[in-house]
């Protein structure tokens, strides 16, 4: 190895390291190297919807060939951390990135400053607020939001006021779950009326505190939408706590073992769920075409699914969550 080092010059063995290190993609038809790198920029990975993504991305990324830097920002919140993250992936030089948005809009001068740097950008679930990305990779939130609207209104039968907490500001996909349910319901629904909604974090406590309100606010709510698991776990701790259970019905998204407890017990009438494995895997497909160079899809949306008490045991979720014991 010592005679090998000096027979190559300086530049030489810089070339060999970038090929490497760097992530670099041959031309389709090649075999690409063991180590080429993809990074992976994601908001949260305490989140099960976020480990879930993670294994799609791992089992995609081991199938071909391709080694993922993942950069994990901590939270919704942690914006600046997100930013400084990926300009860290960008100094790496690895050859694509695919970024899950802590914040849409925020992020998208870092997002452009990559693709002007020649490192093409895939979107996932959360997706930069930039028309320079390659491809936006995530679920039908838009026919999530319509499935909702469908199982809410076949519990409340004869119609009745709703309430949409509609999840975080800033997030595409709280707005078009949001934009599902309401088209769905004005267009097909004449008998429920939307009275009240809230855009609020994706916060068990919070949800707690506006359904709360709501309570006191409109005593003849009949039914809530929730834009995640979470949300729906606070609205119905309100809900019991008010001793409203057998008054209000509540529909949610995202199917985690708190949500298949409600659902279980009735809680939940249904929960709208998204492939989260299956994106993780469509991301990588998409981020490795882009640094090749071949053909990448614009926009790739995963089907929505529905479950409910009835269908829930019959479910395959080898494309909805990572197994037990996946650790990203």
């Amino acid at each position: 190895m010592h005679r090998i080092r000096k027979l190559m010059s300086g530049s030489m063995i810089a070339a060999l390291m970038l090929l490497l290190v760097g992530g670099f993609f041959p031309p389709s038809g090649r075999a690409a190297p063991a180590k080429a790198a993809v990074g992976f920029s994601m908001p949260d990975l305490s989140e099960s919807f976020w480990i879930s993504m993670a294994y799609g991305v791992d089992k995609e990324a081991k199938a071909l060939g391709v080694q993922i830097v993942k950069v994990n920002a901590g939270g919704d919140a942690n914006v600046n951390q997100q930013i400084s993250q990926i300009q860290d992936l960008i100094q790496r030089k690895v050859s694509a990135i695919i970024v899950g948005a802590t914040n849409g809009a925020a992020v998208s001068p870092i997002v452009d400053r990559a693709v002007a740097g020649g490192i093409p950008v895939v979107g996932l679930s959360s997706i930069p607020a930039t028309s320079r990305i390659v491809s936006a990779v995530g679920a039908d939130h838009y026919s999530m939001g319509r499935l909702q609207a469908e199982c809410l209104a076949k519990a409340l039968g004869s119609g009745g006021n709703v309430g949409m907490m509609a999840g975080p500001a800033g997030q595409s996909w709280a707005d078009e779950r949001a934009k599902g349910f309401r088209e769905t319901v004005a267009s097909r629904f004449s008998r429920i009326k939307i009275v009240t909604e809230s855009r609020l974090a994706d916060n068990r406590n919070s949800a707690l505190t506006t359904m709360e309100d709501w309570i006191q606010r409109f005593p003849t709510l009949h039914g809530v939408y929730s834009a995640t698991d979470d949300i729906g776990a606070g609205v119905v701790d309100a809900i019991k706590a008010g001793g409203k259970t057998a008054a209000i019905k509540v529909s949610s998204s995202n199917l985690s073992p708190t949500a298949a407890q409600l659902l279980q017990s009735g809680d939940f009438v249904c929960v709208s769920i998204q492939q989260i494995v299956l994106q993780g895997q469509e991301a990588v497909k998409q981020a490795v075409n882009a640094a090749r160079k071949q053909p990448t899809t614009s926009r790739v949306a995963t089907p929505a699914l529905l479950v409910t008490k009835d269908n829930m045991t019959n479910l395959d979720m080898s494309l909805v969550s990572a197994p037990a014991g996946y650790k990203p």
